[in-house]
């Protein structure tokens, strides 16, 4: 937009300019009508006349023209062309299923001959130490350590002192899931 035009515009605001052709011109030319907005907005704020209203930001234009003008799409290097491409068979679809298949079926059997391992190994274990010492291999107790009941009185028979801490072991365990179901019911 040019002094002379900017000039006249200033001119049509003060009263000064009656040109027809010029106001036509205002009326086709979006530069004009832009700039014919800001001269109003300028002159309300000196004279104090300002509103809150009157100071809208329009961007609306400019944010479209910038997505317009943005790549969304961007081509991705090292792409086969379709004359590169291969579609498999059917019958290898068919093949490349059962082979994922029986390594499913594999690693279940795999894991089910380790836990049947495990299990067999614990219970000969168990056998042998009942041979030895009569002692479980799970034992949590520390070796060589006599616990002594509370209040001096001595349990002469260790199986009951055993069942005793395992009935009190599974009671805590008990109550821990109780107050765990609690905590969490909320």
């Amino acid at each position: 937009m040019q002094t002379e035009q900017k000039q006249q515009l200033s001119s049509l605001m003060d009263g000064e300019l009656k040109d027809d052709y010029f106001i036509d011109a205002v009326s086709k030319d979006e530069d004009l009508q832009s700039c014919w907005h800001r001269y109003h907005v300028v002159r309300s704020a000196m004279r104090g006349e300002l509103h809150s209203s009157t100071l809208t930001l329009d961007i609306s234009k400019q944010v479209a023209q910038a997505i317009a003008d943005e790549n969304l799409y961007f081509e991705m290097a090292d792409q086969p062309t379709p004359h590169e491409v291969t579609i498999p068979k059917a019958e290898n679809l068919f093949w490349d299923r059962v082979k994922d298949a029986v390594a499913k079926v594999s690693q279940v059997g795999l894991a089910a001959c380790v836990t049947l391992a495990i299990i067999a190994g614990v219970q000969y274990q168990q056998g042998q130490s009942n041979n030895i010492n009569g002692a479980p291999t799970l034992n949590t107790l520390p070796v060589g350590v006599n616990v002594a009941p509370v209040g001096g009185i001595q349990q002469h028979n260790d199986q009951q002192l055993l069942e005793k801490r395992q009935y009190d072991k599974i009671r805590l365990l008990v109550q821990d899931y109780e107050l765990q179901k609690r905590l969490n019911a909320h």
